[in-house]
């Protein structure tokens, strides 16, 4: 039993030794952490500042435990060795978080003389006395303390410490008035964590504490110990440190979302909220999938550079999604996740992609149906040179109207855009008369029976009407067929001669749009689907680009064209989401 009375209880103890136990769990946390993953820089730091703050409170522990003078000096004495590099260790770290540790080496240097001279002022104290003047032991509610009568050293240190520790605080308070997120949660942790000790000191060095000799300032890190393990766990204080955030990423237009190496949301920019299914705030600690969508999720485990299709506000939008891990190769931290809206350029890929198929469209004509009646045209001249005969001449005319024909068509395709630039209200029935007289041959009639306005170019327009009557009256009719041209996508079901009825070509109103109808052998069901591509035609002299045309300009005022039968069994073409006029049906009859 000898040596029990040297040991006592204090209320004190078991407060400090938690938060010294806390502390020193942290610490090895993240060392071990920062030696198997490599971690963030800031991470070691952090570990030595928790390190020396639990080994001051641990050893303080153990000194109002211990009762016997000796003792406990010698335990005041090695508690130095937390204290004294304490200050130090605290500045550079919020330096680190604020992204401010760029003083040069010179001066960490010349701060760090501060530390190492105090310690050894500590241990030869014995034969200056310049950090305490006197030493001894008083009672207070039944347990023993030391007291210390502090010499001049000890108060240049104190003046030290708290220059250093105010100088953390003003940075902190800087941060915290700009930083938001995850990072303004951390800033208000460390802040705490940082006045309770300050505070404990002041009143300490000035004399002011309600029990003689106890150290509040160690007490109070008891209470750090909590404020910084609850930033640890519950916001990843040493997980990712928001170095440049608000530079680097709060101004960006995109998205800029991070997330910890359990794919929870750590903080994002503004521009986020448009991606974001909850609020910015709201989203702060949820895990990525109850906050984005599932396609910008897929996109994140997909590849760093994926190309996603979502629906945001009603509206399609295309999105570039970089995923970048936030870390060495060997382990990640974390990601950070970039989401930028790429819809214009993707429409104008789109858009360039048509353009080169007409482009090969033209070259293809070019190089195949220009030299088919080029080669006629050639074949017919060297017969009329030889045997003087005038009809081969017409002939090679006729072969010169056909390659007049498809140039006309190639250069309606390569000059239309796919947008109109010069839209106004026109009359159908004017607008179809005007296309009628350009193309309507033989004994073919046409009933403009519509008083309809459309807001329409009506260049464009007449272009739709040329294409559908030319090709409604050279299919229509075997007459008619004499003269090539464009536009002759019909397939015929059967034979016509020239008893046949010549063709009747009617434009008339519908719900919202209109229609275009013929009264000749209509186009078969299984072709319905074809006569629309580019190309395509099952005439000797077609160059299958007629329909193509019409159904292109129909695109590009927004309508929909949709091919069906008429009541005679017709080709009818019927053209809805129009936005019309004033509509009225007229039933009588007048052929031009």
């Amino acid at each position: 039993m000898h040596g029990a009375p040297h040991w006592q209880v204090t209320p004190y103890t078991i407060p400090l030794g938690v938060g010294a136990g806390l502390f020193v769990i942290l610490a090895v946390y993240l060392l071990r952490r920062q030696t198997e993953r490599r971690l963030v820089p800031g991470a070691t730091l952090g570990a030595l500042l928790l390190l020396a703050s639990g080994f001051w409170m641990g050893l303080y522990a153990l000194e109002l435990s211990r009762t016997d003078f000796a003792a406990k000096v010698l335990l005041n004495q090695l508690a130095y060795l937390g204290v004294a590099p304490l200050p130090l260790l605290w500045l550079a770290y919020v330096l680190r978080h604020a992204g401010l540790d760029s003083l040069p080496r010179e001066a960490w240097a010349a701060l760090g003389t501060v530390p190492v001279v105090t310690v050894g002022l500590v241990f030869t104290n014995r034969w200056h006395n310049l950090i305490w003047d006197g030493l001894l032991l008083t009672e207070h509610d039944g347990y023993v303390v030391l007291v210390n009568d502090h010499g001049i050293a000890f108060v240049g240190f104190v003046v030290y410490a708290y220059i250093l520790v105010v100088v953390a605080l003003a940075v902190l308070v800087r941060t915290l008035s700009h930083a938001d997120g995850i990072y303004r949660k951390q800033t208000v942790g460390l802040l705490v964590g940082g006045l309770a000790p300050a505070v404990g000191g002041l009143v300490y060095v000035a004399g002011a504490s309600p029990v003689p000799g106890l150290n509040l300032p160690a007490l109070a890190f008891a209470l750090t110990a909590s404020a910084v393990a609850w930033s640890v766990f519950r916001h990843r204080l040493f997980t990712v440190v928001p170095i440049a955030w608000e530079s680097a990423v709060e101004s960006m237009q995109g998205a800029a979302i991070v997330l910890d190496d359990e794919r929870l949301v750590l903080d994002a920019n503004p521009s986020s909220e448009s991606v974001l299914d909850r609020s910015l705030v709201d989203s702060y600690g949820r895990p990525v999938e109850s906050v984005l969508k599932p396609e910008l999720v897929a996109a994140i485990d997909d590849a760093p550079n994926a190309e996603v299709s979502v629906t945001i506000g009603g509206d399609d939008r295309d999105l570039l999604v970089n995923t970048t891990p936030l870390g060495d190769d060997t382990a990640t931290s974390g990601t950070l996740v970039l989401v930028r809206d790429i819809t214009e350029r993707k429409e104008r890929e789109r858009r360039l992609e048509r353009q080169n198929d007409r482009l090969e469209e033209f070259a293809s004509v070019v190089s195949h149906d220009l030299r088919n009646p080029l080669t006629v045209a050639r074949g017919y001249l060297e017969l009329a040179r030889e045997t003087n005969d005038d009809d081969y001449f017409t002939r090679v005319e006729d072969a010169h109207d056909r390659m007049e024909t498809i140039i006309d068509d190639l250069l309606t395709l390569a000059r239309q855009g796919e947008t109109l630039t010069d839209r106004s209200p026109v009359a159908l029935s004017t607008v179809a008369s005007e296309a009628w007289d350009s193309v309507a041959v033989g004994e073919a009639t046409f009933d403009a029976r519509i008083d309809q306005t459309v807001d329409a170019d009506r260049g464009r327009l007449r272009q739709l009407f040329e294409n559908l009557f030319r090709n409604s009256v050279e299919h229509g009719s075997a007459g008619s067929q004499a003269r090539p041209d464009d536009a002759v996508e019909h397939g015929t079901t059967e034979t016509h001669d020239s008893s046949d009825d010549a063709v009747s070509v009617v434009v008339g109103p519908i719900t919202g749009g209109f229609y275009v109808e013929d009264d000749g052998p209509g186009i078969p069901e299984s072709e319905s689907e074809d006569v629309f591509e580019r190309g395509y035609t099952t005439h000797e002299d077609g160059t299958g680009f007629g329909l193509p045309i019409v159904k292109s300009v129909a695109d590009a005022h927004g309508w929909t064209v949709t091919l069906t039968s008429s009541s005679s069994g017709g080709a009818r073409f019927e053209f809805t989401d129009v936005e019309t006029g004033a509509v009225e049906e007229r039933t009588d009859s007048s052929g031009n």
